[in-house]
């Protein structure tokens, strides 16, 4: 059971397509984050976590690398074994909360991380009270971008 839903939340993690992520790219580290993003297209997750892990050790506010390397977990752990696996999903978890942490305003990381949220179990951070918070300040950011 927790299994699937582990599996299915990493699978929802990994639907926004990488376009998406390359339209915002952090300003420095610029050719290294488009190289971890080209990595994570073309399936070398390793390739691409090494790089993006790197990016947030010399700029640690760097949102973009956050939430791609929060995606790039997600889909190592898809490919993983069981135990192998929780530990990804915990680095998912970590790595999509720095980067609402870092942009609270982004749209994109905040409905990643409210997937994971309802999806993940509780014992890997899993919560619908932490999802229900952040669908409403979703809302809020959806209305102001609205109106």
């Amino acid at each position: 059971m927790y299994r699937a839903a582990l599996l299915i939340t990493l699978i929802a993690l990994s639907m926004l397509p990488a376009s998406a992520l390359a339209e915002r790219a952090p300003e420095s580290g610029h050719s290294a984050y488009h190289g971890a993003l080209r990595a994570f297209e073309a399936g070398n997750y390793a390739d691409a976590a090494a790089l993006l892990e790197r990016l947030l050790d010399s700029d640690g506010s760097c949102a973009r690398c956050a939430h791609l390397l929060g995606k790039t977990y997600g889909r190592m752990a898809e490919e993983a074994g069981w135990t192998q696996a929780m530990r990804l999903a915990q680095k998912t978890r970590s790595a999509l909360e720095q980067a609402v942490e870092l942009a609270p305003d982004d749209v994109d990381a905040i409905s990643d991380l409210i997937r994971y949220y309802r999806a993940a179990p509780g014992f890997l951070g899993g919560s619908s009270e932490k999802a229900e918070r952040l669908e409403l300040r979703l809302e809020e950011l959806l209305t102001a971008h609205a109106g």
